[in-house]
């Protein structure tokens, strides 16, 4: 079974460029006619008025497109079959899985754009040197560090945002009907 999980953020707006070039048309043309054109009083405050709108949306999407984005913003695809599970380029065999757990955790930036609370679900390896993992796996050794495990254990553990509860549940219903064996732990979700 492949089962995609989405990111609990998303991808920066699309907007953000379009906005940087509307933003530098507004700015450059009025102050074009100011510069050029003889215009009344009112006529160049309209323009240095249509200037600073173009300065501030022009602003708005220079950060959006050069700040850097939560590190959370891709989706996992998660492979279950009869030999074991594969996300992110590491792979752990049903004998070599202690655990299938799924905790609520407290994710914050720069993860995520705001701390929240999220489903993260970890296929726990009874050792960590039993996970195989390509040559090409980049750990993310900032995740692995925020959970305290190990850069291979984190390849297997997702954090899965709100818009997922639907596809973990498929997760979760197959290791049931298929590898009944497995223990799972499923946390409630934190009250306030």
């Amino acid at each position: 079974m492949d089962v995609r999980l989405p990111p609990p953020t998303r991808e920066r707006p699309r907007s953000a460029p379009v906005a940087v070039v509307v933003g530098l048309v507004l700015l450059v043309a009025p102050l074009a006619a100011v510069g050029t054109q003889g215009l009344e009083f009112f006529d160049r405050l309209d323009a240095m008025m249509l200037a600073l709108t173009g300065l501030v949306i022009a602003g708005w999407g220079g950060w959006q497109v050069g700040r850097p984005g939560p590190r959370l913003r891709r989706p996992t695809d998660v492979h279950l079959d009869g030999v074991g599970v594969t996300a992110r380029g590491a792979a752990l065999t049903w004998p070599d899985v202690a655990l299938v757990e799924v905790r609520w955790w407290q994710i914050v930036p720069p993860y995520v754009e705001e701390a929240q609370h999220l489903p993260v679900l970890r296929f726990v390896a009874r050792d960590d040197g039993d996970i195989t993992t390509d040559a090409h796996l980049r750990p993310d050794d900032g995740l692995a560090h925020a959970f305290g495990i190990t850069p291979a254990a984190a390849a297997l553990t997702v954090v899965v945002g709100l818009d997922g509860l639907e596809p973990l549940e498929e997760v979760l219903g197959w290791l049931g009907e298929h590898r009944a064996d497995v223990p799972v732990e499923v946390g409630a979700p934190p009250t306030f």
